[in-house]
């Protein structure tokens, strides 16, 4: 089965047609790229490839077609894309990690699609992007600036659940994107927060049919084969790897339509121009100095800690700072 796709747009990665034992062999359909046909609006049963279990849909869910536009007739949903990162444990549990959370709307990418396609690099990213450091407060000032869609926020472990339904909001179901993301959905549980996806798409898994590789791409390997903006500097640095996994999502559903249909839908320049658009313009990194100067003050800040929690307890503890 050929892989019908533009070479300018999407590049097959080599190992697909370099592994003699998947010569003959075709990659099966995951329930996870039938959600997401589901969602874009092409899902149709008569194409499901083998798939043993379809994906139970929601009794209802409302479409984002409206009469008189292009037919984009997407489900209204809130994609949330999650990744976790510097985690560190105490005891079996967390205490301190980063967590990047992705935010885009269905009706969002429906609306743009009915924009010129000029006037999409123009107007507010359509993702929205935070850098979450849960319990940490020695981020290096030399990191800061790694974030490209924002600033870091800093919020304590108790918070975290309030906080991020606060971000996601409840308007849409909610459909949770992953990497690879045992340790991010893990990680919740573990927390006990419920986000009630409806569905949980890892990118890893939506990628195998479309692109017919048995291997697991890295992420950094989606990017590159889908030709999206980025450098090594900017990966894992949670906030920016959520938004990317969302990116990539919606290369994933471009390439999966080009292989499957043959009048290709109206959406799919608007998703190739928000996945590949130019990154943010961030301020250059800090000089060494100033990571020093700002090392030594935490460094003072914890010794000074140290020093009040000795003498409550009758010990006395000098320290000499220069």
């Amino acid at each position: 089965m050929g892989i019908t796709m533009h070479a300018e747009h999407i590049r097959v990665p080599l190992e697909a047609s370099n592994t003699s034992d998947q010569s003959d062999s075709v990659v099966f359909l995951r329930e996870e790229t039938v959600v997401l046909r589901w969602l874009f609006g092409y899902y149709d049963e008569r194409r499901s490839h083998g798939l043993s279990i379809v994906p139970r849909w929601p009794w209802r869910i409302d479409s984002t077609w409206n009469k008189g536009e292009k037919k984009t007739s997407f489900r209204a949903a809130t994609l949330v894309g999650i990744d976790v990162d510097e985690l560190k444990e105490e005891d079996g549990m967390p205490v301190t990690f980063h967590m990047g959370v992705s935010i885009v709307h269905t009706q969002d990418l429906h609306n743009q699609c009915h924009l010129p396609l000029r006037h999409i690099s123009s107007k507010p990213p359509v993702i929205r992007s935070v850098n979450l450091l849960i319990g940490d407060n020695i981020y290096s000032a030399r990191n800061k600036s790694r974030f490209c869609f924002g600033r870091h926020r800093r919020l304590s472990l108790r918070n975290l659940g309030a906080h991020l339904k606060e971000l996601i909001g409840t308007p849409c179901p909610l459909i949770l994107v992953v990497h690879g993301g045992y340790r991010e959905t893990n990680l919740l549980e573990r927390l006990g927060i419920n986000l009630q996806p409806m569905f949980t798409i890892d990118t890893i898994e939506a990628a195998r049919y479309p692109m017919q590789v048995f291997y697991n791409f890295t992420l950094r390997g989606l990017l590159e084969t889908f030709g999206i903006p980025f450098n090594s500097y900017h990966l894992h640095v949670a906030g920016n790897d959520a938004h990317f996994i969302l990116r990539a999502l919606l290369m994933i559903a471009v390439a999966d339509a080009r292989r499957e249909l043959e009048k290709l839908p109206v959406w799919l320049p608007v998703f190739e121009a928000i996945a590949r658009a130019a990154l943010p313009a961030i301020p250059p990194l800090c000089d060494a100095g100033e990571a020093m100067r700002r090392a030594k003050q935490l460094q003072k800040a914890r010794l000074k800690r140290h020093s009040i929690a000795a003498m409550d307890t009758g010990l006395v503890l000098r320290t000499d700072i220069s």
